[in-house]
């Protein structure tokens, strides 16, 4: 067990963090420096922002109203932290230890916390007559083991396989969030909005919440949108057969408003250009090297989806879904026409970040 919480280690300035920091970077690096060791440290309000804090110890840690935004906090340790009115938003927190975190007025909306550990935890320490005490205990710590964190944003969130089991989440919005194979056991989530998640692989029998908190939401395919597979993969057969003859034999295919997830891995390295593809649901697809040139993926929902290498010249995504999308390496130029016209990307309107953007083949 851990000694007595009221030696809490003193709060560094701003500066002797950031230094803390550098060290710890380039110890990942290779380069020098030593692991850092901030637990059980006070880092309200601090600046944690857009740094490499991989495998970084935080567990205990006060970070209320800390920023941590857009850093890799992969296989971090935050067991027991106080995370509340934090910014967590685009952090990456794979693999992350959170048990018995508080999120409560915290901000991790874009964040991806696939396969986080987010369960019920309680840290125990040793009293001053040697006797252990729960983190709960009255006195100057927060009870971070049963404080409600209700009001946490995870909206759009990628948390792929969390594990929720006996978590207290009343009232939080996971609205838009992906939650592939995520767990939520005995978890507490009165008042917990789960609008437009993806929901597959989840026993949504564990949620205990009222239908209005899954509108929209994606769940498992339907044996129905299974039995489509066949004739979805002969519509693809054609269009490339349309394309490789000039439009001779075959003919362009259509895909608007179906469930494309059955084809699973079928559309890697296809040749697809000017694809039909408007309203789909195409969540997590693989895409990659595929020719895209003037597809239509108006309002589709491609969350997830693989585009690294395709190309995308001319490609519209108006309206479309497209967060936790991958596009590195992928060429979104302008597609030349007959006339010398040019036809630009579309992506008026599309929920998708510059980011995700930044990592394209530039242009």
């Amino acid at each position: 067990m851990l000694p007595d919480p009221k030696k809490k280690k003193p709060a560094p300035t701003q500066h002797e963090l950031s230094s803390i920091i550098l060290q710890h970077e380039r110890y990942l690096a290779y380069t020098g420096g030593v692991r850092a060791q901030l637990a059980h440290t006070i880092l309200d309000g601090l600046n944690l922002a857009s740094r490499t804090l991989t495998e970084i110890d935080l567990s205990g840690a006060s970070l209320v109203g800390a920023s941590l935004y857009a850093s890799n906090l992969d296989r971090a340790s935050f067991y027991c932290a106080d995370l509340r009115d934090a910014d967590l938003r685009y952090t990456k927190l794979n693999r992350a230890d959170m048990r018995g975190a508080s999120f409560k007025g915290a901000t991790l909306n874009f964040a991806v916390l696939d396969q986080a550990d987010m369960r019920f935890g309680r840290m125990m320490y040793v009293g001053t007559d040697k006797s252990p005490i729960g983190r709960d205990e009255p006195g100057p710590i927060q009870p971070y083991g049963s404080t409600n964190p209700n009001g946490v944003d995870f909206s759009n969130c990628s948390m792929k396989g969390v594990s929720f089991g006996n978590a207290k989440l009343e009232g939080a919005n996971f609205t838009g969030a992906l939650l592939q194979g995520a767990t939520f056991k005995n978890a507490q989530l009165t008042n917990a909005n789960f609008s437009g998640a993806v929901l597959t692989n989840v026993n949504l029998a564990d949620l205990n919440v009222p239908p209005e908190s899954l509108v929209g939401c994606v769940r498992d395919i339907t044996p129905e949108t299974s039995a489509k597979f066949e004739e979805l993969k002969i519509r693809l057969e054609h269009h490339q057969q349309w394309l490789i003859t000039g439009g001779s034999e075959g003919r362009p295919a259509v895909m608007d408003g179906e469930d494309m997830r059955p084809l699973a891995q079928l559309l890697v390295g296809r040749r697809m250009t000017g694809l039909s593809a408007r309203n789909v649901v195409g969540i997590e697809l693989n895409f990659a090297g595929s020719e895209l040139q003037a597809a239509k993926f108006e309002c589709a929902d491609l969350r997830g989806a693989n585009f690294s290498k395709a190309d995308l010249r001319g490609a519209s995504f108006r309206g479309a879904k497209l967060l936790h999308a991958i596009f590195e390496g992928a060429n979104m130029a302008a597609l030349p026409l007959r006339g010398g016209t040019m036809l630009a990307v579309d992506l008026t309107g599309a929920e998708v970040s510059k980011e995700q953007l930044d990592k394209a083949a530039p242009v």
